[in-house]
């Protein structure tokens, strides 16, 4: 198994979609798609590992199939990312209610 089916496997574990990760990542969708079908193009480094970031995978994962020492702190800064990212979407209303959620579920 190499990068593109594990690449493939991970987004459809996930149940995402080709079209939304790759909006999500700035990619065309024909880019994308060239990293999972036949043509089995490798990303740039830089791409691989937005990628990785993205679905909460290492790139050493998508590569080798074999996890990464620090997999875990990737996985969460993976997650405080994205937390981040949704808390900036927010009105400022809303994110005083997120905030105060957040310290009520953290006690």
């Amino acid at each position: 198994m190499g990068f593109k089916e594990r690449l493939r496997e991970e987004i459809e574990y996930r149940g995402l979609l080709i079209k939304e990760v790759s909006a999500a990542l700035g990619i065309s969708n024909s880019t994308f798609l060239s990293y999972i079908d036949a043509r089995g193009v490798l990303p740039n480094v830089e791409t691989a590992v937005n990628i990785a970031d993205y679905l909460g995978v290492s790139v050493e994962y998508l590569v080798n199939g074999t996890e990464a020492k620090n997999q875990k702190e990737s996985a969460e800064s993976t997650e405080l990312s994205k937390l981040v990212s949704a808390y900036k979407k927010l009105s400022p209303k809303n994110r005083t209610m997120l905030l105060k959620f957040a310290v009520i579920m953290s006690d």
